[in-house]
């Protein structure tokens, strides 16, 4: 492809002027955008789902040890450090919880001849161990109860017919109300998080809890110290209910229609353990760097993009490395700010990258960061937040209604020079539901928010599993995403009037 022949011509429709072209020197543009490559992106994504890393659980000193990896890179390549005390780290408290091993799950089978035997399950395939569970092993009957959800001021509650103390709880995730974008779901949303069923298993005295949360890696959960928690799939689900004559599918549709609880006694006995750690001490970090602005006006505003960089951790063994969800986001934006800081390109708009520690334990990084900002809120233009993008073959931009505007200039970086399918949307009207992503946290708190993510996706997707590694991405799509948010960054920090 001629790409220095078109390079004038991209720069000119994308609005940079003759003059800032012959400041910011067009040829180290050029040669920096062609140094964003497939090959070094795969190379740190194979350093970053190395097991020494034990997949990024935050809190732990295997986490810490990337977050140092990040660090020692920006520092490289000349971008400042933003976070505390002169440091790259914008650090918070969160206790956490080391699973030592697999631990087990098994069902108790009567026979006729009055013995039981017990069935054992297969984890990953069958269960999965809690990864914020307490310690030890308990043995009780199974009482289903649903959701889990005890909301009085709705006259709704799994418990209302139900004995669980000393027993085991099976339910499942949300609840009744399933419509996010209808106001009355704001009264129920405060039910569906994961911690909220723990903590409400326990106050009915509940022992352990099997979670029908799918049977993956799941540390965004309420650690309760006497409550032993498993995530289990279909086959444990399947013998619970068989001979019962009622399945969990056509109980939940029950439920969902009535908003009359169905909970009840399963007759079932399952034995459950798990050997976890807690530690109570536990710390973690932002990792946070800057390119400072040159304009003496337009540098205090800040142009912010993210991404996760903790993952799910290791259960007994179970390594999740977090290669798509969320090491894809984490080397985009460190190949995008390599080039931008390598290539001397002058922004006159500050730009903050911001490597987020905690979102799969509850969004904490994102969360503490609104609340203790670096930057004031009103002085920021946009928070872009990049997550799971890096596995297909086109692109995607969505924008809040207060920024759509932005969008306009990762679509024509695109068609101009990377011509991959784009998709750009706005999410428009107001959401009800709870954050499932760091972009929805800085949205809830008022900040016109952006998110990237890639699109027709060529590999499967190991959602919180051990297959996601190194090998769960496609370089050459990351490539892209890198090289969009580098030629959008130089045209969006360089306008004289952003058009929101």
């Amino acid at each position: 492809m001629r790409y220095f022949s078109l390079l004038p011509v991209l720069f000119l429709s994308l609005g940079i002027s003759l003059a800032s072209m012959a400041q910011n020197d067009e040829q180290k543009v050029l040669k920096h955008f062609h140094s964003i490559s497939s090959e070094e992106i795969a190379g740190w994504m194979t350093e970053i789902c190395s097991p020494k890393y034990n997949g990024r659980l935050a809190g732990t000193p295997e986490y810490m040890a990337a977050a140092e990896w990040v660090a020692g890179k920006l520092k490289e390549w000349g971008i400042k450090p933003a976070g505390d005390n002169g440091s790259y780290f914008q650090w918070f408290d969160h206790p956490y919880t080391v699973v030592n091993d697999i631990g087990s799950l098994q069902l108790h089978m009567p026979q006729k001849d009055g013995t039981t035997i017990r069935k054992s399950y297969t984890a990953p395939a069958d269960f999965y161990p809690g990864m914020n569970s307490g310690n030890g092993e308990v043995t009780a009957e199974v009482v289903w109860v649903g959701y889990g959800t005890t909301a009085p001021e709705l006259n709704y509650d799994d418990y209302k017919n139900v004995d669980v103390k000393g027993k085991i709880v099976l339910m499942n995730r949300d609840v009744p109300f399933k419509d996010v974008r209808d106001p009355e779901y704001a009264r129920w949303v405060k039910y569906c998080y994961h911690q909220y069923k723990a903590e409400n298993a326990a106050r009915h005295g509940a022992v352990g809890m099997l979670y029908i949360d799918g049977n993956s890696a799941n540390p965004n959960i309420s650690y309760i110290e006497n409550l032993i928690v498993t995530g289990i799939g279909p086959e444990p689900l399947a013998d619970l209910f068989a001979g019962l004559g009622k399945d969990n599918k056509t109980l939940l549709e029950q439920v969902d229609k009535s908003f009359k609880p169905a909970s009840f006694a399963m007759g079932k006995t399952v034995t459950m353990k798990a050997n976890t750690t807690r530690h109570p001490e536990g710390r973690t970090c932002n990792v946070a760097g800057i390119i400072e602005g040159s304009d003496p006006k337009l540098k205090d505003e800040v142009i912010i993009i993210g991404a996760h960089l903790d993952a799910v951790g290791n259960a007994g063994g179970l390594l999740v490395a977090g290669g798509f969800d969320n090491a894809s986001g984490v080397i985009d934006i460190m190949a995008a700010a390599k080039a931008l800081a390598e290539s001397g390109t002058e922004l006159k708009r500050t730009v903050l990258f911001l490597l987020i520690g905690g979102e799969e334990v509850g969004l904490l990084g994102s969360k503490y960061y609104t609340m203790n900002p670096i930057f004031p809120k009103e002085k920021t233009v946009t928070y872009i937040n990049l997550d799971m993008v890096g596995n297909g073959t086109g692109l995607a931009v969505s924008a809040s209604e207060t920024c759509k505007g932005l969008t306009e200039y990762f679509r024509v970086a695109n068609s101009k020079y990377i011509h991959r399918t784009l998709r750009v949307s706005t999410s428009g009207g107001v959401f009800y539901g709870r954050p499932r992503s760091d972009g929805l946290v800085f949205l809830a708190d008022g900040y016109r928010t952006m998110s990237i993510s890639t699109t027709d996706g060529v590999k499967p997707v190991f959602y919180h599993l051990p297959g996601d590694d190194e090998t769960a991405v496609t370089p050459e799509i990351m490539e892209d995403v890198a090289k969009m948010i580098y030629l959008a960054f130089i045209e969006m920090a360089n306008a004289g009037e952003l058009s929101y």
